[in-house]
């Protein structure tokens, strides 16, 4: 896989043009997948809890070109804006925890504000100005209740021929004014884009006065012994190459990207069609390496049948 990936970026079309990748909310770890191209790439990190992140601008990380930067993104730059400082850096945000709807819920005390304080606000865009970048390949964000608002301050232009997107929006109340799982799907109905992973994930449902009448160990490994019920989402689409405007190099980078997460069935579709848009001899490599994928995987899965009707026949 690494040396089609390294054939491919070294095409001219991104020679020129390096793939972009935009982590919002990149407290902790920048997006690990990003891994096998990050040499090729330029990646631009926000994150505005300076607690839990590197800040600098770099060309020895690992990447082409690295900006992580301590900024609070916004719909809108403003020169001022409250940031809420919680318990878990991974909660902080500019918006309010909503406290009152986060009291039945065993994950709460992770929303504690332990301060607010007034941080100067970037918006995504005028950031890729200042930089010199146009355009956007994979957008990841998770910015604690706003990422579709951010999102779609982008210029449309730039939303379109993003190729990979991937949001954790809330399905519960967590945050005032949040947006929320099904607003962004709405959203995402109207544009170029196909859902292609969503991963439900949550917290147990329980007062926390009931909590702290658990014993510790009941405490500590709450998920063992309560149902987790659903809060948030890891939701992911992939752009589908829809727009007459797509060019050979976003072909390229929609099969690199299609097959990094496993969606083997649209990579071929995306090297069949570059094949015949563009004349480029690359895509008839890369849809065979999709084909090949795709018979490992069913052998794989006819051995996996195999296992399970023996498994069965020794029960019976």
């Amino acid at each position: 896989m690494r040396l089609i990936i390294d054939k491919i970026m070294k095409h001219d079309a991104l020679q020129t043009n390096p793939p972009v990748l935009v982590d919002i909310g990149a407290s902790g770890t920048i997006h690990e997948t990003w891994e096998p191209i990050a040499k090729y790439a330029i990646c631009i990190a926000f994150d505005a809890d300076s607690r839990d992140f590197e800040i600098c601008e770099s060309e020895d990380k690992g990447w082409r070109k690295l900006y992580s930067m301590n900024r609070l993104v916004a719909s809108e730059a403003t020169e001022e804006m409250d940031f809420y400082l919680t318990h878990s850096p991974h909660c902080s945000s500019s918006l309010a925890p909503d406290k009152k709807a986060l009291e039945p819920w065993a994950f709460s005390p992770l929303f504690e504000v332990d301060k607010v304080v007034k941080l100067p606000a970037v918006d995504l865009h005028s950031v890729l100005e200042k930089i010199g970048i146009t355009y956007i390949d994979w957008y990841k964000t998770d910015s604690q209740g706003t990422d579709l608002r951010i999102f779609d301050a982008l210029p449309k232009s730039i939303i379109r021929k993003i190729i990979s997107a991937d949001f954790e929006p809330g399905i519960i109340d967590a945050y005032m004014g949040e947006d929320k799982l099904h607003q962004l799907m709405a959203y995402m109905d109207k544009q170029p884009f196909w859902v292609s992973h969503m991963e439900v994930k949550g917290s147990q449902r329980i007062d926390q006065d009931d909590l702290q009448n658990l014993n510790y160990l009941k405490r500590r490994f709450i998920s063992s012994f309560l149902k987790t019920a659903p809060g948030w989402c890891e939701i992911s689409y992939i752009n589908k190459l829809s727009d007459k405007e797509m060019s050979c190099r976003e072909y390229l980078l929609g099969w690199v990207f299609a097959t990094m997460k496993g969606e083997h069935g649209f990579a071929i579709q995306a090297a069949k069609d570059g094949a015949i848009k563009f004349e480029e001899p690359l895509f008839n490599e890369l849809h065979n390496i999709s084909h090949n994928s795709l018979s490992s995987a069913s052998g794989v899965f006819k051995v996996a049948v195999k296992a399970s009707k023996k498994v069965l026949r020794i029960l019976s």
